[in-house]
């Protein structure tokens, strides 16, 4: 027992000794200060995975950019499995010319760890280290003891609304939920509810009508402080323009020797496509025009033998809405 203990103990000095004997790292000018460390290195359960994150220190710091300042060229990140008896060894190294691995979103470095068994202790911390090769001081410890996460959320459904969508899925019991909007299939940080959700109904307002949007919901279990978010569901829809136009106003129908015309105030919406104007005859109702009239007015050169008719005028927009009928005009044809 003690000759293997012994033993140990020499392997572990002679693997210093050569480590020591290694290419050192350049070093730091007495004049130049080290760049700010990490000091808010935390972790968040979203999506069914580990999410860590920290606030991305200056990066330069004393001096122009000569011997004078040192850069942040990336951040290893330590991890260790207390559960597994391990110790902390470096698990990623990130480089900040690298396009991939994390995302820096309002000043955060975001990385995650999907490799987690339910009942283990995790450890974690962040050591940057210039590009000249200098490390700096460790990050925070923190330190995660990993759950199973709740289920995704079934039966999730969109309504499509005008510049709006209804989001409703099957309630569980004992949990709460977020949605989260994707953009242009970036994927989200941060839900689009501003505080958990404690019912099944969800209506994301402000959209673009005629846009394609992807959702996902997700259950979040709530143990003290901590968060545990499962996997998502996910759903597509597309709100629909669903306001008419206003129905036009103050027309007007005039008799002439060869017909009738008329005439009408134009609508002032944006999203105008045209008018349909109609001619009420002994009863019956006839749309005049084939194609959408771009102008406020209309001849009828054929307003027929009766005595009298009546007009009345629609207003249509791009996504085929009709108003409401304007007021309704009568002519007399026969004195």
């Amino acid at each position: 027992m003690l000759a293997s203990r012994s033993t140990y103990v020499i392997s572990v000095l002679i693997f210093l000794a050569l480590v020591s004997c290694g290419k050192k790292a350049p070093p730091m000018p007495k004049s130049a200060p080290m760049p700010e460390t990490v000091a808010d290195f935390r972790g968040e359960v979203k999506d069914g995975v580990l999410f860590l994150s920290f606030v991305v220190p200056a990066r330069v710091t004393g001096g122009t950019g000569g011997v004078g300042s040192h850069v942040w060229a990336g951040f290893k990140i330590l991890k260790s499995c207390t559960g597994c008896g391990g110790s902390l060894e470096p698990w990623r190294e990130l480089y900040l010319t690298d396009k991939t691995g994390y995302t820096i979103y309002k000043g955060r470095l975001f990385l995650y760890d999907d490799d987690l068994v339910p009942g283990l202790d995790y450890v974690y911390r962040v050591i940057p280290f210039t590009d000249t090769g200098i490390d700096g001081a460790a990050s925070n410890t923190y330190t995660i003891k990993w759950q199973r996460t709740p289920k995704p959320p079934k039966d999730v459904v969109a309504k499509e609304g005008d510049t709006s969508l209804d989001l409703s899925w099957t309630r569980e019991e004992g949990v709460f939920y977020n949605v989260y909007r994707f953009n242009d299939d970036i994927y989200p940080l941060e839900p689009v509810n501003q505080t958990l959700l404690a019912t099944n109904l969800f209506t994301d307002h402000a959209l673009q009508n005629g846009k394609r949007y992807r959702y996902e919901v997700r259950a979040v279990r709530v143990e003290g402080t901590m968060r545990w978010e499962g996997e998502g569901t996910s759903v597509e829809a597309t709100p629909q323009d669903r306001t008419p136009p206003d129905r036009p106003r103050n027309p007007v129908a005039t008799k002439k020797d060869d017909g009738v015309m008329i005439s009408w105030e134009k609508n002032a919406e944006a999203d105008l496509l045209g008018y349909n104007i109609y001619r009420i005859s002994s009863g019956k109702q006839e749309k005049l025009n084939k194609e959408l009239l771009t102008e406020p007015q209309f001849f009828d050169a054929a307003p027929g033998t009766q005595r009298y008719v009546s007009y009345y005028v629609t207003a249509v927009d791009r996504a085929g809405n009709e108003s409401s009928p304007s007021r309704e005009i009568m002519v007399i044809l026969k004195e």
